[in-house]
C-alpha cells in the first residue's frame, strides 16, 4: 500500500465519491450476509420440517426454563455462600473461591439465557406476525427475499463500479496531465535516454494497469472485506469459540500474502519493462517503415518483435506463475480454516454436547440448523477471500506500475533555474563558450563514452555568422546544443553577454534561441499554425510576410485550403524542400538574436537551398548565426562571416574562407570534397 499513498494527492478531490463506495459497500456486505443468515429458517423448514412460529415459541419456552434452572443454580450457590458466613460451618480459602467461581459462570449463564429469552420474544412480537404459519408459503417467500436481495445487490454493485471507474479514469487523468508536463520540463539527455519506447509505455500500459488498480481498491477491495466482515460477525453471533478458531489462521493467510505480494510485484515490474522494450521494437519499424520497405527488411523487425515479445512472455508468464500458485494455496487456507471450526461443532451436534475435551465450545447444545448456518457464514467469509486473492495479483501489478510512474514524475531535471536568475535584454555584445567539455551519459556505466566536447574555447561577437564544420561526431551539434540548455557542460561555461547562461531565466534565454534542425519538425496541423508555433500571437498577415520572405508564400496559396492546409504527421504532405521553408518562415517570424541551422538544408534540393540561402542573407542581419554543416558551398559564402572547424570535440581552426584554406588542411579537404563537387555541377 505504500506505493499507492503516493495517489493520495490525485484521488483525494474525489472522496465524496470513494465514501458512497464505501457506503454502497456497507450495503452490499449486509444484503450479503442476510442473504446468508436466510439459509437457518431454510434448513428448518427443509431438513427439520418445523413450522418457524412453533420453533420460536419452542426457544422461548425452552430460554424461560433454563433460565429458572441457572436462577436455581444461584440461589443454592447464595445458600452455600450464606452457610460459609455462619460461624458453626468450617470453610477453606480453596471450598470459598470455588464457590465464588460458581456463582460467577452461573451468573453468566443466567444472563445468557435472558438475553435469549428476549431476542426470541423480540423475534415473535416484530417479525413472525408477518411470517406464513404454512411452511411451504414461508420458504416460498424466503426465496422471493433472496432473490429481491440479490437483485438490490447487484444494483448498489453497479452504480459502486461505475462510480469508483469514474474516479479511477479521472485520477489517472490527472496523474497523466502532471506526467506529461513533467517530462515537458525534464532534460533533454534524460529523454534522449529514456527514448519515446519507454515514456509511451509509462502513459500508456502502465497507465491501464494504474486504472485498474484504483478500480479495484475502491470497489472490490471495498466490498469483499466488509462482506467478509458481515459474514464473521454473523459466524461470531452463532457460536464465537469456533468462529475464532478460524481467525486465529488470518496472521498465517497475512504472512503469506506479503510474501506472494513482494515476489509478484517484482515480476510485474521486470514485465513492464520489457513492454518498454516491445514498444522501441514497434516506434524503431514504424517510424521508419519506408526504409524497411526499400530494403525488403521485413524479416529482420519481425524476428526483432518476435524476440522481445518472447523476453515479454517470459516474464509475463512468471507473473502468471506465481498468480497461479497462490490463488489454490489461500483456498487451501481458507478452507482449512473453515474446517477446523466445522469438524468440531460436527461432533457436538452429533454427540450433543457443549464440550471437547473439558474444553467449552458452546454456550449450549448445537442444532444441525446452527451448525449448517455457521457452515454458510464461513463460506461467505471463503468467498471474498477468494476474490481479494485473484484481486491481488493486479493490485500488485498496479502498485509496479505506480512506482515506474511516479519515478519519473519525482526525478529532477538537471537543467533547472537557479534561486536568483540575471536577466539580460536582447543579445548586444558577444556569445562566449569558456573551457567548455562535455560529454554523454550513458545508461550503461561500463559502456561509458568519452568527452564530445574538450576544453573548447570559442568567443563569437554579435552579429557574426559563424560556419562550424568537421566530420560526423566532431562535436560540432553538440556545442550548439549548450546554448539553449538542452544540455549543461561538465566543465567551462557558456556566457552571454558576460552572464553564465545556468544564471539566466531559461525561458528568457530560450526565447532568444532558435533551432532549424536537419530534420524538420512539423506538427499535424494546418500550415498557419506550424509557421506560428513559435510565435502564437502573431496575426495572420504577419504569418504571411514571413513566408513570403521564405519563398514559401507561393506555394501554399497553390494549395487548395493555403494556409489552412493540415500537413499531416512530421508534414508529410510537403516535400522536403518545402517543409524547410516552412520552418524557415517560423523562424523568421520568431524573430530570434540566436539563430542555428544544424544542416537545415540538407534535406532540400539545390533551387530550396538557393532561395534558402538568399532569404537567410537578408535575415541573419542584426542577430548571431550558427550554421552546422558537413561542406561550405558558394552560396553560403556569400553571407558566413567566420568559420570555425572541428574535429575529436576541439576547435582546431579558426578564420575566413581564404584563411582556412591556406592554414588548414581538414578545411580544404572538406571544401574539395566529391559530395561539395558533385554539388556544384549539379
Amino acid at each position: 500500500m505504500d506505493s499507492f499513498q503516493k495517489l493520495f494527492p490525485y484521488i483525494w478531490p474525489f472522496r465524496k465519491q470513494m465514501v458512497l463506495s464505501f457506503v454502497l459497500g456497507v450495503f452490499v456486505a449486509g444484503l450479503w450476509g442476510a442473504n446468508l443468515s436466510l439459509a437457518f429458517p431454510v434448513i428448518k423448514i427443509l431438513l427439520e420440517q418445523k413450522n418457524l412460529h412453533e420453533f420460536v415459541a419452542e426457544k422461548i419456552e425452552a430460554a424461560e426454563d433454563e433460565e429458572k434452572i441457572a436462577q436455581g443454580e444461584i440461589d443454592l450457590i447464595e445458600q452455600k455462600l450464606a452457610e460459609f458466613g455462619a460461624a458453626n460451618v468450617p470453610k477453606t480459602d480453596v471450598d470459598y473461591t470455588d464457590t465464588l467461581r460458581q456463582r460467577a459462570v452461573a451468573n453468566t449463564q443466567l444472563a445468557q439465557h435472558r438475553r435469549s429469552h428476549y431476542q426470541y420474544q423480540w423475534v415473535q412480537s416484530h417479525i413472525m406476525p408477518v411470517v406464513p404459519r404454512n411452511e411451504f408459503q414461508t420458504l416460498f417467500w424466503l426465496l422471493v427475499i433472496v432473490i429481491g436481495a440479490t437483485a438490490l445487490k447487484g444494483v448498489f454493485i453497479f452504480f459502486q463500479e461505475v462510480l469508483v471507474g469514474r474516479v479511477a479514469e479521472s485520477a489517472v487523468m490527472g496523474l497523466r496531465q502532471d506526467l506529461y508536463r513533467h517530462v515537458l520540463n525534464l532534460d533533454y539527455q534524460f529523454l534522449s535516454k529514456e527514448g519515446t519506447s519507454g515514456l509511451m509505455s509509462r502513459f500508456t500500459y502502465d497507465g491501464e494497469q494504474l486504472s485498474q488498480g484504483i478500480t479495484l481498491l475502491g470497489g472490490r477491495l471495498i466490498r469483499e472485506p466488509l462482506k467478509c466482515l458481515s459474514c464473521m460477525m454473523l459466524a461470531l453471533f452463532i457460536n464465537w469459540r469456533l468462529t475464532l478458531l478460524s481467525i486465529f489462521f488470518i496472521p498465517l493467510l497475512g504472512l503469506f500474502l506479503s510474501k506472494f505480494g513482494s515476489m509478484l510485484k517484482r515480476a510485474s515490474r521486470r514485465m513492464m519493462e520489457s513492454m518498454s522494450q516491445i514498444y522501441k521494437v514497434l516506434e524503431e519499424s514504424f517510424s521508419g517503415l519506408k526504409v524497411v520497405i526499400a530494403f525488403n527488411n521485413q524479416k529482420r523487425h519481425e524476428d526483432q518483435f518476435t524476440e522481445q515479445y518472447r523476453s515479454y512472455f517470459k516474464k509475463a508468464m512468471k507473473v502468471v506463475k506465481i498468480d497461479a500458485a497462490a490463488k489454490p494455496l489461500l483456498e487451501l487456507l481458507g478452507l482449512t480454516a473453515m474446517f477446523v471450526a466445522v469438524i468440531p461443532g460436527t461432533y457436538l451436534v452429533l454427540r450433543g454436547k457443549e464440550h471437547i475435551l473439558g474444553v467449552r465450545l458452546a454456550a449450549g447444545v448445537m442444532s444441525s440448523a446452527e451448525l449448517a448456518t455457521l457452515y454458510f457464514m464461513l463460506v461467505g467469509m471463503l468467498d471474498p477471500c477468494r476474490k481479494m486473492s485473484s484481486a491481488f495479483s493486479r493490485l500488485k501489478r498496479s502498485a509496479a506500475a505506480v512506482d515506474r510512474i511516479f519515478e519519473l514524475i519525482d526525478r529532477e531535471s538537471r537543467i533547472t533555474n537557479v534561486s536568483s536568475v540575471q536577466h539580460i535584454d536582447r543579445l548586444k555584445e558577444s556569445i562566449e563558450f569558456r573551457d567548455v567539455s562535455f560529454r554523454y551519459e550513458s545508461a550503461d556505466p561500463k559502456a561509458q563514452r568519452g568527452l564530445v566536447l574538450e576544453h573548447v574555447d570559442l568567443d563569437v561577437k554579435f552579429g557574426e555568422v559563424i560556419a562550424i564544420v568537421g566530420q560526423n561526431g566532431c562535436g560540432k551539434s553538440t556545442l550548439v546544443n549548450l546554448l539553449p540548455r538542452f544540455y549543461d557542460p561538465e566543465n567551462g561555461s557558456v556566457l552571454l553577454d558576460g552572464v553564465p547562461i545556468n544564471e539566466l531565466s531559461l525561458a528568457e534565454l530560450r526565447q532568444q534561441v532558435w533551432i532549424v534542425t536537419q530534420e524538420t519538425m512539423l506538427f499535424d496541423d494546418s500550415i498557419l499554425e506550424n509557421i506560428r508555433y513559435g510565435s502564437p500571437n502573431a496575426t495572420r498577415a504577419q504569418v504571411e510576410e514571413a513566408a513570403r520572405q521564405a519563398h514559401v508564400l507561393e506555394i501554399i496559396q497553390s494549395l487548395p485550403q493555403g494556409f489552412d492546409t493540415v500537413i499531416g504527421d512530421k508534414g508529410k504532405e510537403l516535400s522536403g524542400g518545402q517543409r524547410q521553408r516552412v520552418a524557415l518562415a517560423r523562424v523568421i517570424l520568431r524573430n530570434p538574436s540566436i539563430l542555428i541551422l544544424d544542416e537545415a538544408t540538407s534535406a532540400a534540393d539545390a533551387e530550396s537551398e538557393t532561395l534558402i540561402h538568399k532569404t537567410l542573407k537578408q535575415f541573419v542581419k542584426g542577430r548571431t548565426t550558427f550554421m552546422i554543416s558537413h561542406t561550405i558551398s558558394n552560396s553560403l559564402l556569400d553571407f558566413v562571416t567566420r568559420i570555425v572547424v572541428m574535429e575529436k570535440g576541439s576547435v582546431i581552426a579558426s578564420g575566413t574562407h581564404e584563411q582556412l584554406l591556406d592554414t588548414c588542411p581538414i578545411y580544404h579537404r572538406l571544401y574539395n570534397s566529391p559530395s561539395r563537387v558533385i554539388g556544384k555541377v549539379a
